[in-house]
């Protein structure tokens, strides 16, 4: 079968400690996106190739 074209994961908001499930293309090797809860901009980055939980933090970048 053939790869996958991105990887399903979940992670947590290290500022409100909401959980949130995501998609992480495979290419990439991290994801800027705002939690859903209290939209803190957040860096998510994958923790291994078979792992399903990503690691966030608090993204240095300012929103686009």
């Amino acid at each position: 079968m053939g790869g996958q074209e991105a990887r399903n994961g979940t992670y947590r908001c290290p500022v409100c400690g909401h959980r949130d499930s995501t998609e992480l293309a495979k290419d990439k090797n991290s994801l800027l996106i705002p939690c859903s809860y209290c939209d803190t901009l957040l860096e998510i980055t994958g923790r291994g190739p078979d792992s399903i939980r990503f690691q966030a933090q608090v993204a240095e970048e300012a929103a686009p």
